[in-house]
């Protein structure tokens, strides 16, 4: 299928507000969602997928291109469309780094070296930051993921 998809305005908010109503799964999916994907693309990227571009769809968080859009709603841009420079992404890796030696272990802080080395857009560092986020919270360091992502976002604010 060469459905390409982009983010609806609701999906762009959505990055933005974490509501919580979107499951994990669907939402690193999303981030992924850059209008430049197509559909097998898309499900080529995670296991299951098929079923969650269907969700997002229903949740109208994505839309095929092409699609009308609302004129009235703005795009909502955010802090991970494009990556941050040179000087701000080592303290964003300094920073992910550091609380992942701490708290998750070597293997993480290894795995998560080779990723940063291999970013070249804004969305992967999303996806990123979100798989450290999720794998602080599930290994019960709620509190260190917590403090994580505001020293990100904060870096990232400047």
């Amino acid at each position: 299928m060469a459905t390409i998809y982009h983010k609806t305005e609701l999906g762009q908010q959505e990055l933005v507000s974490r509501s919580g109503q979107v499951p994990p799964k669907a939402r690193q999916l999303l981030i992924m969602v850059d209008g430049r994907r197509s559909f097998d693309d898309l499900t080529a990227l995670m296991p299951g997928a098929v079923e969650v571009v269907r969700l997002l769809e229903q949740l109208k968080l994505i839309a095929p291109a092409g699609a009308a859009r609302t004129v009235d709603t703005p795009v909502v841009h955010g802090m991970y469309d494009k990556l941050p420079t040179l000087e701000r992404m080592h303290l964003v890796k300094r920073a992910v780094l550091q609380i992942a030696r701490e708290y998750l272990g070597e293997g993480w802080e290894s795995r998560l070296t080779e990723r940063f080395a291999a970013l070249s857009e804004g969305p992967e560092l999303e996806a990123l930051i979100e798989e450290w986020l999720t794998a602080l919270r599930r290994s019960g360091h709620r509190g260190a993921a917590d403090s994580g992502q505001r020293a990100v976002t904060a870096i990232l604010a400047g």
